[in-house]
């Protein structure tokens, strides 16, 4: 297993921020990211490390090809932004449009990726119909025969292990507060509104709060 990049931490936790992020894999690195964009003060809070958990542990796939259509998109929006995230962060992403196939050797998933595909165009999604011929050229050393498949050239994937990390030093840069074996113990609440965060090293006051913890 490749060791997850190593990201600074702030040690001191700030008073008093706009937003309290929990939670230091891909959804809340990139949700406090996007927060310290637009300006807004951000601590992001980890009981563990940055990219600690599931968002080191995954084949990085960064996917619009047979999503759900209401998702895509907010897929294709993703893929357009990763795609100038290196230069954005000032970092290594490990993001490459690699393409996505998807070949069958069962008729039921060939149709239905087939029906996908051309729902998907109303998106300006365009994913291709593979013949039996293409899905194997696209397959080299595979020996199924395939009845066909369809394949996304926009599609990609990115390197978890540095991804995260890549992205939270530059939400840091950006002047967020990043907090490691910093666990979120509960809210503060009055008047019932969220008026802070409890944390095992202290309050941080705050009127809104993202839970990005993973499962």
């Amino acid at each position: 297993m490749i060791p997850v990049q190593p990201v600074a931490s702030d040690e001191k936790l700030p008073s008093s921020v706009d937003v309290v992020v929990i939670g230091g894999g891909i959804a809340g690195v990139t949700a406090a990211y996007a927060l310290a964009k637009k300006d807004l003060s951000v601590a992001l809070l980890e009981k563990g490390m940055i990219a600690g958990e599931q968002s080191s542990r995954n084949w990085g796939w960064c996917r619009q090809q047979h999503r759900d259509l209401r998702e895509l998109p907010l897929a294709m929006k993703s893929l357009e932004i990763w795609g100038g995230l290196n230069r954005d962060v000032e970092g290594e992403t490990g993001f490459r449009r690699t393409g996505l196939v998807y070949v069958t050797t069962k008729p039921a998933d060939f149709a239905e990726w087939e029906a996908w595909t051309l729902k998907a165009r109303e998106y300006q999604m365009h994913s291709r119909v593979l013949s039996p011929a293409e899905a194997k050229a696209l397959t080299p050393g595979s020996t199924p025969d395939w009845i066909g498949g369809i394949h996304s050239p926009a599609d990609g994937r990115a390197e978890p292990w540095l991804a995260v990390p890549a992205i939270a030093a530059a939400t840091r840069r950006l002047g967020a507060t990043l907090h490691q074996n910093c666990a979120a113990r509960g809210l503060d609440l009055e008047a019932g509104k969220v008026s802070g965060v409890i944390t095992e090293h202290g309050r941080v006051r705050t009127q809104a709060v993202l839970l990005a913890g993973g499962s």
